[in-house]
């Protein structure tokens, strides 16, 4: 991956990062209230980060051999593999997960949700991020 395309991955890692943490302190107060075991859920938020930053790397990759990758339908066709192969392995990691007592499923699902909420962050953090480095040099 090129440097700019690493530099975006991070900034929407940061997005999910942030979403994750939310997500995970918000889930305290609602597991009792939906009769789930706080570390169900929290082990359920923890499959869904690492499926979601495996999905971020994934675009990352997928995107820049889309670029250079030369034919546009090429491109649009390794796109749409990229994009159905992620969809299929979220498909993948809820059937193993479906019956047990000890991941819960929708904190795995409501996890992945912060894959949105990493793209909608990525200007901020891009901003943050670069003015930092402004003022460094």
């Amino acid at each position: 991956m090129s440097k700019e395309t690493r530099r975006t991955c991070f900034y929407m890692g940061m997005g999910v990062l942030l979403y994750e943490i939310i997500l995970s302190l918000a889930a305290i107060p609602f597991a009792g209230l939906m009769k789930y075991s706080i570390y169900s859920i929290e082990l359920g938020i923890l499959v869904g980060t690492v499926l979601v930053t495996g999905m971020v790397i994934d675009m990352g990759i997928s995107t820049e051999d889309s670029l250079y990758g030369g034919s546009p339908s090429i491109a649009q066709r390794k796109v749409m593999i990229h994009s159905l192969l992620r969809k299929a392995a979220l498909f993948v990691v809820v059937a193993i997960f479906w019956n047990s007592r000890y991941i819960n499923v929708l904190a795995i699902v409501m996890s992945v949700f912060g894959l949105k909420s990493g793209a909608y962050m990525y200007p901020l953090f891009k901003k943050i991020f670069e003015k930092e480095g402004k003022e460094e040099t």
